[in-house]
């Protein structure tokens, strides 16, 4: 299928394949599905930016049921799997008011994780109902946490989010109560690997206000189990510290 408006809105932090190619997964919105979709497995380089609007190649994952999940056509074997993103083709930006008005669609919107349950969503939009903030969980098994710097166990670094000593997460008020998701969002990662001294300023380079949005989606081996794929403050700029990634 040939897909003429996707618009990208989140992309997850890379993590490496038991094979050794590199997979990300994304998500986005397209006015022709009028839905919510996710693209997978992405790989690293060359994948559109955030509000990117493009036109794509897709197939169906036969991995994955959820009728929100695409993957790119292409040939992603080994050696060909770095290439596989120019099956996006950007033409355009949408910014500003346009965002809002985009995502205008009350289906794509939750007032809870709950209700995204009861319809058996996998992707949704969803606003907290105060000001969401960053929390974060120490990651002992990381090569950069102070435990794990006293030893040499001769295993190979960890890669992807494993190799971060501190893992964010987003706690938030939905109907249904609180919640503390997972914050898989690229941008999060790339700012505290690049600038390490900005890990625990996460709420400000997401600018976290009462107007934040967020992406969540479910897992494919377990549906009830949510968590953030990006943070979009819909008719602002978005982000202050997380640049090109976002």
């Amino acid at each position: 299928m040939i897909l003429e408006d996707f618009v990208m809105l989140g992309k997850t932090v890379p993590e490496p394949n038991s094979d050794g190619r590199v997979f990300v997964c994304s998500a986005g919105y397209s006015q022709e599905l009028r839905s919510l979709i996710r693209i997978y497995p992405l790989a690293r380089h060359a994948a559109p930016r955030r509000w990117e609007m493009c036109r794509v190649n897709l197939e169906r994952n036969p991995r994955d049921s959820r009728p929100e999940s695409w993957k790119l056509a292409g040939d992603r074997s080994m050696g060909n799997h770095e290439r596989i993103n120019s099956a996006f083709t950007p033409y355009a930006k949408v910014n500003g008011w346009e965002r809002k008005e985009l995502l205008d669609d009350p289906r794509l919107w939750v007032d809870s994780i709950a209700e995204a349950n009861e319809k058996r969503l996998s992707l949704a939009l969803l606003r907290p109902r105060h000001i969401p903030r960053v929390d974060y969980d120490t990651n002992h098994n990381s090569p950069d946490s102070p435990q794990m710097r006293l030893f040499d166990d001769g295993l190979p670094p960890a890669e992807g989010a494993k190799r971060f000593p501190f893992m964010p997460r987003l706690d938030f008020v939905d109907s249904s109560g609180r919640h503390r998701l997972m914050l898989r969002d690229w941008g999060c990662f790339e700012l505290m690997r690049k600038h390490p001294e900005h890990t625990f300023d996460l709420d400000d380079a997401l600018s976290l206000g009462e107007d934040s949005v967020l992406l969540i989606g479910n897992l494919n081996s377990h549906r009830t189990a949510w968590l953030c794929i990006s943070v979009l403050n819909i008719g602002d700029q978005q982000l202050s510290l997380l640049g090109g990634v976002a």
